[in-house]
């Protein structure tokens, strides 16, 4: 709680944004990793369940594109919800040397749960915030992410590569 005080009554014009987007993040993995602990989900694994409870029958490597993640990242956390039995792999009836992902029944079963604790944080962080500003952060926010990408990447173009 002292940090908090800290930082509620210290001038912190000088701290880079990046900063407060970083502790946003961190705090928000620790609630997740907390809240998701019963259902045998990490808060890195969630999206890819999420990812399929949206789409299913995507490839690893299209859930990588898709959320910005490494490959290799994708594929270990991947093979973690497969071995839990949360999702398995269907060899694509287009191409046989790629598999298509899919939500088990198991996996299916988690969602309702998983979407509660990512609107409950949701809820709480915009509690207190008018729909404009709320509007508002997520705008700026698409703004920021869009610039980082390309800050990475060299241009916007290259954002689907």
């Amino acid at each position: 709680m002292n940090k908090i005080k800290k930082i509620c009554e210290n001038d912190l014009n000088d701290v880079p944004l990046g900063i407060f987007v970083s502790i946003i993040h961190r705090t928000r993995m620790m609630y997740l990793n907390n809240e998701l602990k019963s259902l045998n989900v990490t808060a890195s694994q969630f999206l890819y369940l999420i990812g399929l409870y949206k789409k299913e029958g995507r490839t690893q490597e299209d859930l990588a594109t898709h959320f910005f993640i490494d490959k290799g990242t994708v594929a270990r956390g991947v093979k973690k919800l497969e071995d839990k039995g949360f999702i398995c792999r269907r060899i694509d009836p287009e191409n046989r040397r790629r598999y298509l992902l899919y939500l088990t029944p198991e996996g299916k079963a988690l969602m309702p749960n998983i979407l509660g604790i990512i609107q409950d944080w949701e809820d709480s962080m915009s509690e207190g915030l008018t729909d404009t500003e709320k509007n508002k952060i997520s705008e700026l926010l698409k703004k920021l992410t869009i610039k980082a990408l390309t800050k990475l990447h060299g241009t916007e173009e290259n954002l689907d590569e």
